[in-house]
């Protein structure tokens, strides 16, 4: 028999924001996936235009509100991001049921903050 795997990319971009863990990547149901794969990319042109970028992971049947530490816990250290440059992470979902995360910038960004994400069954 075959072994048969799917894949997902889905593709998006930070809205205007400025302050501390704006959502970046809206609560995703993972509960059907192996892995998931995140790439973000931050298009200031100076190095001191960084991106904090936290994935976070929730347990429950329900996703509940972002970040929040009563719900959420973080996976992994912050993805730090500086200007022109990107940067990948790649989790096992396993045993997890919702995935998602939030950017902080040094300064208030635009749209072209984006992301790649790879759901993998």
């Amino acid at each position: 028999m075959a072994n048969f795997k799917s894949a997902i990319l889905m593709t998006g971009s930070a809205t205007t924001a400025s302050g501390q863990d704006v959502e970046l990547i809206a609560p995703i149901d993972v509960q059907n996936e192996d892995r998931i794969s995140f790439q973000f990319y931050n298009p200031n042109g100076t190095a001191g235009h960084i991106d904090t970028i936290k994935v976070y992971g929730r347990l429950a049947a329900t996703s509940g509100t972002l970040g929040a530490a009563a719900e959420w816990t973080q996976i992994g250290d912050d993805v730090v991001v500086s200007g022109s440059s990107s940067a990948l992470k790649s989790i096992s979902t396993t045993g997890l049921m919702w995935v998602g995360a939030t950017i902080s910038g040094t300064t208030t960004f635009g749209a072209g903050h984006t992301y790649a994400l790879l759901r993998q069954a």
